[in-house]
């Protein structure tokens, strides 16, 4: 009889596994902290082999990794969305900062230890943290070239705006700095902020 190697005992495919290994560690990690999960522990849950679970993560920063990465892809297709609107670019750009400001500031509150291992790996600069990094830029400078083209704001370089408007705006969203400010209320400082750096380009 021919036995099919894709599908464990427990009925899963090998994607369900892996999804399904996040959401448990997500548990896990929210009750127990980061530093006390194991893989190990996912695996028991899960009802499979270590070696099945290590298929997907060799080890636990893998495990973490991915988490991070997961909720980084959700962020970048939500702040996506906004470029497309058919809008004010000026008026997305703001937008598009408060959108991000407030799911930095989501995690910090809602998922602490999440948020530190994603603290983590963003200050290891993990290609996972470059590609997301490399994604905001990409949909900023969409919608800096929008605003020119529109006549909103005005500048040579659509490159050195993104980079202006970035470092500018970089306590509302560096890890460490959403961090430390976790329990203040400054969508109101950012928007001014922003408002006044494009008020300059106008």
């Amino acid at each position: 009889m021919m036995v099919n190697y894709t599908m464990p005992k427990t009925g899963l495919t090998s994607e369900e596994i892996k999804e399904k290994a996040l959401q448990i560690a997500e548990e896990k990690i929210r009750y127990y902290g980061f530093e006390k999960f194991r893989l190990t522990d996912i695996a028991k849950e899960l009802k499979v082999s270590h070696a099945a679970l290590y298929n997907h993560f060799p080890d636990k920063a893998a495990l973490l990794d991915a988490i991070s990465e997961r909720w980084l892809n959700r962020m970048d297709y939500t702040l996506e969305l906004i470029t497309k609107k058919e809008t004010s670019p000026r008026q997305l750009i703001i937008e598009w900062f408060l959108k991000y400001h407030e799911l930095k500031k989501e995690k910090v509150l809602n998922d602490p230890e999440l948020f530190k291992s994603f603290n983590m790996a963003a200050e290891l600069l993990k290609p996972f943290i470059l590609q997301h990094l490399y994604n905001l830029n990409e949909q900023l400078l969409a919608l800096v070239q929008k605003a020119i083209a529109a006549g909103e704001i005005y500048g040579e370089s659509p490159e050195k705006i993104v980079q202006l408007l970035l470092e500018a705006t970089v306590s509302f969203h560096h890890p460490r700095m959403v961090l430390d400010h976790k329990d203040e209320q400054r969508d109101v400082l950012l928007q001014k902020l922003v408002d006044v750096l494009l008020g300059g380009l106008a």
